[in-house]
């Protein structure tokens, strides 16, 4: 089903509780406390191969989240 609005996904830290992000002067992911600076997936594959790939090398997998319009 198509719909007029991009899928937004993010990642979020199981045990930090913060939203992964990418750190601009290190490229180091990093936990944010807000969306705010989050790093946002338009598809949910993407999303969840990041989150796996992430969960391979720091050994916490990330939950994938949705975002609302």
């Amino acid at each position: 089903m198509f719909t007029k609005y991009a899928e937004r996904y993010v990642l979020r830290s199981c045990s930090e509780g913060g939203y992964l992000s990418i750190n601009a002067v290190n490229q180091r992911i990093e936990s944010q406390p807000s969306l705010d600076k989050a790093w946002i997936f338009h598809s949910h594959d993407g999303a969840v191969n990041h989150a796996l790939s992430i969960g391979e090398v720091h050994g916490e997998t990330p939950d994938v989240m949705k975002l609302d319009q």
